[in-house]
């Protein structure tokens, strides 16, 4: 008798337990796909920028405006980031403005700035005249 009282209490505790089918990972009737819904406008960025260098010309001069710029940022806060963002009107352009804005980030390392501050992005606004690089602080 004490030989058999294991196997009945392993057989009582699965008294509970069903078998796994394929009902078991079927999505219940009621599961059904919601539409997404509508997304807001993007806002590309509400902060206003240190500096914004406009391509409308095809070599703007903006050395000494960012060099000031700069200047007065590290002179406020010594580990001040920067964000230099490069906005194009559409996703052909994206070549021409990271090639901006990588411009900008070696002009602003040539003020003393460690790259490791200066954080490059890239983006599109369809609504845009001519493309754009934007520094912001943060």
């Amino acid at each position: 008798m004490t030989r058999f009282l294991p196997v009945a209490l392993a057989l009582l505790s699965f008294t509970g337990c069903t078998l796994i089918d394929q009902k078991t990972f079927a999505p219940a009737q009621e599961a059904k796909a919601q539409p997404a819904p509508p997304q807001a406008p993007v806002v590309l960025d509400t902060r206003t920028a240190l500096v914004t260098i406009d391509y409308s010309v095809p070599s703007p001069d903006f050395s000494e405006l960012l060099h000031y710029a700069v200047r007065a940022a590290e002179n406020r806060d010594a580990d001040v980031r920067y964000d230099v963002i490069s906005v194009v009107k559409a996703t052909e352009d994206a070549a021409a403005g990271q090639e901006r804005a990588t411009g900008v980030m070696k002009a602003i390392m040539r003020d003393r700035v460690p790259a490791d501050r200066i954080h490059l992005a890239l983006r599109t606004d369809p609504a845009l005249a001519a493309s754009q690089v934007r520094v912001y602080v943060r």
